[in-house]
């Protein structure tokens, strides 16, 4: 009996520790801005913080949803805008436990848009693409380039940035 009890003690922690092991993450959180800010030829500064949480709908494809604060400040003028976008994230590979698993990524949403003089409610998107460098086996430092637009009262506002930041998966 004391034999039995062992073997089957054995078998469910084999099972459990595998099961354990091989699940894949369900969420991820990410967190990436940009700060600039310039004296010449013009004093100014821009600030850019994103927060973006995401969940696995397979091994590769992740649903969004982030928050966006962009803060550009001039002599003469200053501009808030804060986004809520819905997305999509496409990882080309399985996410890694080491190395450089690349992805695609674009979102859509709404961003209200205060310039001091007048504010708006006005439609935004991004499309863009980049790489998860994994530095543990739930956590990368991601760098990503996106082409941004946001429809403003007062015509587009559009770009490229460059964003580094680092998410983690849970």
């Amino acid at each position: 009996m004391k034999r039995l009890a062992v073997v089957l003690g054995a078998v469910l922690a084999i099972v459990f520790t595998g099961t354990a092991a091989a699940q894949a993450y369900r969420h991820e959180l990410s967190f990436f801005g940009a700060y600039d800010k310039v004296d010449e030829p013009e004093d100014f500064t821009l600030s850019i913080f994103n927060l973006r949480y995401g969940h696995f709908l397979t091994e590769q494809v992740v649903a969004t949803l982030g928050v966006n604060r962009t803060n550009f400040d001039t002599n003469a003028a200053e501009s808030t805008t804060t986004a809520l976008t819905g997305g999509i994230k496409y990882y080309f590979t399985q996410v890694a436990k080491r190395g450089l698993v690349p992805f695609a990524e674009a979102a859509i949403g709404f961003a209200m848009v205060d310039t001091g003089v007048d504010d708006s409610t006005d439609l935004t998107w991004e499309v863009g693409g980049g790489a998860a460098y994994f530095i543990s086996d739930a956590t990368s430092i991601d760098a990503s380039l996106r082409w941004y637009q946001t429809d403003t009262d007062g015509g587009d506002t559009e770009g490229i940035r460059l964003f580094i930041g680092m998410t983690t998966r849970f």
